[in-house]
């Protein structure tokens, strides 16, 4: 039996995404064009390899056996691209980062827009998601390296100290909140909070800050990015903890207001590069490091989890 290597490709990232659409948008072609593809593969293996159901892929015994094997000839396939970059003394291709909001969006846009006029040959994927996330597709070698605000769990990873950030109490500046400047923890649980979700950076950072989860606030909403906290605070919805990078803006033009939480002080947090211990980093991932936050010496090794 023959495969053609685009088709394991195809597969092995539906099988990653476990979703049609986000395999199309990570292989930026349509999404028919990645069901027609994965139909051939099953036609020419003579068996299903997805279970398709309503917001739910998942592999067959087939499909978790071709993946096995799909994703080492990828690999290697990517390990051949670099040892050949590496002896031509190239650095052009791909470069995939998984980044938490406030890196993705704030803090990367710049330096990406620096690193590609100094090799404007390489073409870089930023995916951005939530901290739990990005940790996730660095263990799984779906990016090469990631920008997350917490430490992870995951054993295996190397972090690096890249940036820092603070949080802050924000409100949007109308009648009720504009001659006030603080508010202690115990009013704020009892005031109507617009969230982040479980497993962003965020999110985790302040429940450290206050030593309770988000389960003892008066959630009345929650979200899976930074911009759709804001637009709730703009629309009234409630306060939220958020970044001050993220809504600098709306600050200077008065449309949002920072307050101080009385009773617990500033809440700082780290943001790290994550890299994968495992894997061999590629000539583009060592001269994006080496341009973006070259390491002091010494610091080689990075923080090991």
């Amino acid at each position: 039996m023959r495969l053609e290597l685009n088709l394991i490709e195809v597969f092995c990232c539906v099988y990653e995404e476990r979703s049609f659409s986000k395999a199309a948008a990570r292989l930026r072609v349509s999404q028919p064009t990645i069901s027609g593809h994965i139909k051939n593969l099953e036609s020419h293996v003579g068996t299903k390899l997805l279970d398709r159901q309503p917001r739910l892929i998942t592999p067959t015994r087939a499909g978790e056996l071709l993946y096995k094997h799909g994703r080492i000839i990828l690999d290697e396939k990517e390990a051949a691209g670099r040892d050949l970059s590496r002896l031509l003394d190239r650095v052009e291709g791909d470069l995939t980062i998984a980044a938490s909001t406030i890196p993705g969006e704030y803090l990367l846009p710049s330096a990406i827009a620096s690193f590609h006029n100094a090799y404007p040959l390489v073409r870089v994927e930023v995916r951005i998601s939530d901290s739990a996330r990005v940790c996730e597709e660095v263990s799984e070698g779906a990016a090469e390296i990631g920008f997350a605000g917490v430490r992870p769990d995951a054993i295996g990873l190397e972090l690096h100290p890249f940036a820092s950030d603070e949080l802050a109490l924000v409100v949007r500046n109308d009648d009720r909140w504009r001659e006030v400047s603080s508010i202690p923890l115990e009013a704020l649980i009892e005031t109507p909070f617009v969230a982040r979700e479980p497993g962003s950076g965020t999110r985790i950072a302040l429940e450290k800050k206050v030593g309770r989860s988000m389960d003892a606030f008066n959630i009345v909403g929650s979200f899976g990015s930074t911009n759709g906290v804001k637009e709730a605070l703009l629309a009234g919805l409630g306060v939220s903890v958020l970044s001050i990078l993220a809504v600098r803006q709306e600050v200077e033009s008065g449309r949002l207001k920072i307050l101080e939480i009385s009773d617990i002080g500033p809440i700082h947090r780290q943001f790290f590069a994550v890299l994968n211990r495992k894997l061999a980093a590629s000539p583009i991932l060592e001269a994006f490091i080496d341009f973006t936050f070259p390491r002091k010496s010494g610091d080689d090794a990075g923080i090991a989890v």
